[in-house]
């Protein structure tokens, strides 16, 4: 049979010491810490049951689930399923038009000095971003190949008679193969690639 105890305060002794007094039948403090027990020990009892009390589970296996039978004609049907590893490559021919709104690429590397491919997604590589503690956008051509400066100059040229009351900054960072346009010109810079065939 289990004990009730009840707990005392809590009395802080020397500067990192607390002891808890216990004050019920058969058990006294002592002092610092120190217990003396009468002829009434205590004891505990587990609450959660042993396992060995509890009974055992037999699983049977039927002989028709015994035999294993590997077969490979439904695994289309699984395939089907799964994500794809990477994004599939379009079947549309260069320069078509999906009814989207994508336009498959049809310049070929060597076509111009320098040459954009498209991005993982198949889609043109150029984002605008906004930089808040400066409180601006910049434009960015990513990926470019070949003749970097030459595709700055052309795009420096159109976006200027797009917007001739703007100031056009741009910047070429050749080793990063990276464009940096200030200011949102995300439509232009992908009208003009698209008419290049990129």
């Amino acid at each position: 049979m289990a004990m009730r105890l009840s707990v005392g305060g809590l009395r802080q002794l020397n500067k990192a010491c607390v002891r808890v007094a216990v004050m019920e039948k058969g058990v006294t403090a002592v002092g610092r810490g120190m217990w003396k027990y009468t002829s009434r020990d205590l004891h505990t009892t587990t609450a959660t049951p042993s396992y060995s009390k509890l009974p055992r589970l037999q699983h049977t296996i039927s002989e028709s689930y015994e035999q294993v039978e590997v077969s490979t004609a439904e695994w289309p049907y699984v395939e089907r399923l799964l994500p794809y590893t990477t994004i599939p490559k379009p079947s549309s021919n260069p320069g078509e038009v999906t009814p989207s709104g994508w336009v498959a690429p049809s310049a070929q590397p060597g076509d111009y000095p320098y040459f954009v491919p498209r991005a993982a997604s198949h889609m043109m590589p150029v984002y605008v971003e906004h930089e808040p503690i400066l409180n601006r956008f910049v434009t960015r051509v990513k990926h470019v190949e070949g003749d970097i400066f030459a595709l700055g100059e052309e795009l420096q040229e159109h976006l200027t008679r797009l917007f001739p009351s703007k100031y056009i900054i741009l910047r070429v960072h050749e080793p990063h193969q990276v464009i940096h346009i200030k200011g949102q010109f995300v439509g232009a810079v992908k009208e003009f690639l698209f008419k290049k065939g990129f």
